[in-house]
């Protein structure tokens, strides 16, 4: 999801949306809920993650305006022990946090910020849609907000009733993740691709990727911009009954 993956590397495609789309996604979502003042909780050792953040301040302090964004506290990936940070941030009264990073440092961040008595909500990107989350965080996530590229409740194309019909019969214990339908969708991109180029010529097939229009995949109609980045909507996801479950759709400008 970083920018520079495609930028000025003319064969790579990919089926996600990317950083400043999803960080611009929640710091609209968190003004719009009420947030006037917020703090940033990053796995600084995770580009990922820094790269988030980095895009949810700039477009939050646009939206608040200057000094918005009262704290922006770091750990290191495989940290276990945050309360330093959180007492720090609890200090300051935040009115919701943003805390991107892998789904176990992210999921112990919340807990030990609940254990503290931090009641404001936590927002966090994509990689927390798995099971582990959940399973790490227990009753101390329900309520979280995070982006998301898929939601079987919204997924409403033909190909997106197709996928869900055979993962279902093909793991009938589990719930499909944004993993899973872009995985599915990279694939019919490049099958798709390689149909309407009628060749194995790999600059055809670079071509004819590029040229898609209006592809229906699982997680919409997929077209590219100039960049090799798909033009597509974000959906936010909660967690509820420790499931997770639809709240919006975002989509791009």
């Amino acid at each position: 999801t970083n920018p520079q993956v495609t930028l000025n590397n003319d064969y790579y495609f990919r089926a996600c949306f990317i950083d400043p789309f999803q960080g611009t996604v929640m710091a609209n979502y968190a003004f719009k809920k009420g947030a006037k003042k917020v703090a940033i909780v990053q796995e600084v050792s995770n580009d990922y993650a820094v790269g988030l953040a980095k895009f949810f301040k700039e477009a939050f302090e646009k939206l608040a305006g200057a000094g918005s964004v009262i704290e922006v506290a770091n750990y290191q990936t495989g940290d276990k022990d945050f309360t330093a940070i959180l007492t720090n941030i609890k200090a300051k009264n935040p009115d919701a946090i943003f805390a991107p990073g892998n789904f176990t440092e992210s999921a112990l961040v919340i807990k030990q910020a609940r254990q503290l008595g931090i009641t404001c909500p936590f927002l966090g990107g994509d990689t927390w849609e798995t099971q582990e989350f959940i399973d790490v965080g227990g009753k101390d996530v329900e309520g979280v907000f995070f982006s998301s590229a898929f939601d079987r409740e919204k997924a409403m194309t033909n190909e997106a009733k197709k996928f869900m019909s055979e993962f279902t019969k093909e793991y009938k214990d589990k719930e499909p993740s944004a993993f899973n339908a872009l995985g599915y969708d990279s694939y019919l991109i490049a099958y798709d691709a390689m149909k309407r180029a009628g060749t194995d010529d790999s600059v055809k097939i670079r071509e004819a990727i590029a040229n898609t229009k209006d592809l229906e995949c699982v997680t919409g109609k997929t077209n590219f911009d100039k960049n090799g980045d798909p033009i597509k909507s974000a959906i936010i996801k909660t967690v509820t009954s420790g499931k997770f479950k639809f709240v919006d759709v975002v989509n791009p400008k």
